[in-house]
């Protein structure tokens, strides 16, 4: 609600008219016809007479109440979070932008800038970071901002200062996961025992990832075959939607080396393998209740994928009929077709 629509809201209560409404404040009957439609705002100067007349706080005359205030930020990060899984990079940037100007002053709106803009304007976002680890004193915000600061820094150029800022940050003992292992009992420990799993997996997955290239062929697609190995033994199932992507990836990656090696019949059994998984994925529920004895505590909600309802065959299918550097040669194999064809299924 604007400040025009809440003077008339608050006139209409008291039974009074736009006339004595600006009697009362020294205007004309004009200028608070002008507020109430929203061509005009008051002087700032005036804000505080105005919310004296109506017995309201500035901040109530302005629409925002402290538990109003808290519940749009809530619901602003809560839509950062959603882009984030989502990889709505733009959407996310727009967001901050508009955020930061309604809110300059929460860190938290602050903290999300930091990492909105880490990519596109490492600068601005490090002149905002920096700000925030000035006054900021909330450590779950501090840290959120620091991990962003690192990247920023080094996408700006300033690897030196990357380097000095991640040095900085919390090891992996003593952190919070590291902690709560040993205060949690019951359930609870349980729940936080299966979410380090996940993040397990996900640190092999991605680890493998980032020094693959430096192995041997040989050696890599046996990297690929480890972390699969690793989400086999968390997720036994196949009902983990990120278990299957990611081992789709793992797949798909193990038929690159193999094609770029010259290998066509074993690039075929991996990209056949990599289909599976993202069958497996898309015929998976929206919720998905996982029951392996590694994560059954709670439903998997598919939502927070980076992509609402996700299509692995879609994205996979792309791939195959688009990378040509590993898939050109492969066009006119019959296996090629059939697994095409398994990917345009309903």
């Amino acid at each position: 609600m604007n400040i025009g629509t809440k003077i008339k809201v608050l006139r209409k209560e008291r039974d009074i008219t736009q006339e004595e409404l600006a009697d009362r404040l020294g205007v004309t009957f004009q200028a608070v016809s002008k507020w109430e439609r929203g061509d005009s705002y008051p002087d700032i100067t005036m804000i505080p007479a105005i919310a004296g007349f109506f017995n309201v706080t500035a901040d109530e005359l302005l629409g925002c109440t402290e538990a109003e205030k808290e519940k749009e930020i809530g619901e602003i990060i809560r839509r950062f979070q959603e882009y984030d899984n989502h990889e709505e990079g733009k959407k996310m940037e727009e967001l901050a932008e508009e955020s930061l100007k309604k809110y300059p002053g929460d860190y938290r709106i602050m903290s999300w800038f930091v990492y909105a803009w880490q990519v596109r304007k490492p600068e601005r976002a490090i002149e905002v970071g920096e700000f925030l680890l000035d006054h900021c004193a909330e450590e779950g915000v501090r840290s959120f901002t620091r991990g962003s600061l690192v990247y920023a820094y080094k996408r700006s150029g300033n690897l030196k200062k990357a380097i000095e800022l991640a040095e900085s940050l919390p090891c992996y003992y003593d952190t919070r996961t590291d902690v709560m292992r040993g205060l949690l009992t019951g359930d609870e420990l349980v729940v936080h025992i299966q979410h380090q799993c996940l993040d397990l997996a996900y640190e092999f997955w991605i680890g493998i990832r980032k020094i693959c290239e430096q192995y041997a062929p040989a050696d890599r697609i046996e990297l690929y075959k480890k972390s699969n190995a690793v989400y086999d033994a968390f997720y036994e199932n196949d009902l983990m939607p990120i278990s299957l992507m990611r081992k789709m990836k793992n797949f798909q990656g193990m038929a690159e080396v193999a094609l770029t090696e010259g290998d066509k019949d074993a690039g075929l059994i991996y990209m056949e393998q990599a289909v599976t998984m993202a069958e497996k994925h898309d015929a998976l529920p929206t919720v998905v209740e996982v029951n392996s004895l590694l994560f059954n505590k709670h439903p998997y909600d598919r939502k927070y994928e980076h992509k609402e309802n996700l299509k692995l065959k879609e994205e996979l299918l792309y791939d195959f009929e688009h990378e040509d550097e590993f898939y050109a040669g492969l066009r006119n194999a019959a296996k090629y077709t059939e697994l095409i064809k398994r990917l345009k299924a309903d």
